[in-house]
């Protein structure tokens, strides 16, 4: 993106760095890319769901930013050829961050690790023994007050659906 095509507000500076990747990685392939703690000493950089953790280096020399020249032009016809890509000078750097590719695992002891054990004892269904599909029925209609009361008002008692309580009924006496 060059700087045209985005306007900058007085409390925001633009700065290149090149980021240097260890694996071979293909920017091409990925839709979201995220850099978190760039102004940090080890930002973290965030392809779909791959992570690279970076550090800062020093380069050897100064890296060079080209973007693409749409209106590229040449001085003489019938002589010069136009290549396929012309590029033009956008900026230089000094900055460089190596970023190695990372492994992220959830901590033990946080919050959605204990949340996933609840919802585990949450699905438990214990076995509960019935004299008759009446006494089973009468169970399952207070079971679903309890755990459905937007279905029910003072004037209409009970609105569990008799598909429900059919198929109910139709699974106990098999």
């Amino acid at each position: 993106m060059s700087s045209k095509d985005y306007e900058l507000s007085d409390d925001e500076e633009e700065h290149y760095i090149f980021i240097e990747f260890d694996d071979s990685v293909k920017l091409e392939k990925y839709s979201n890319i995220h850099v978190l703690g760039i102004d940090t000493k080890n930002p973290l950089i965030q392809l779909d769901n791959t992570f690279f953790s970076g550090s800062y280096e020093n380069p050897l020399g100064t890296h060079i930013f080209f973007e693409e020249d749409p209106l590229a032009q040449t001085s003489d016809l019938l002589f010069d050829k136009l290549p396929e890509k012309s590029l033009k000078y956008l900026t230089k750097s000094r900055k460089t961050v190596k970023a190695e590719h990372v492994y992220i695992k959830m901590k033990e002891g946080t919050e959605s690790e204990a949340q996933i054990k609840q919802d585990k004892t949450d699905h438990e269904i214990s076995a509960v023994a019935f004299t008759s599909v009446a006494e089973a029925v009468e169970r399952f209609k207070k079971d679903w007050m309890v755990s459905h009361p937007e279905l029910f008002n003072k004037t209409n008692l009970c609105k569990v659906p008799s598909v429900l309580i059919n198929e109910f009924s139709k699974k106990l006496t098999r």
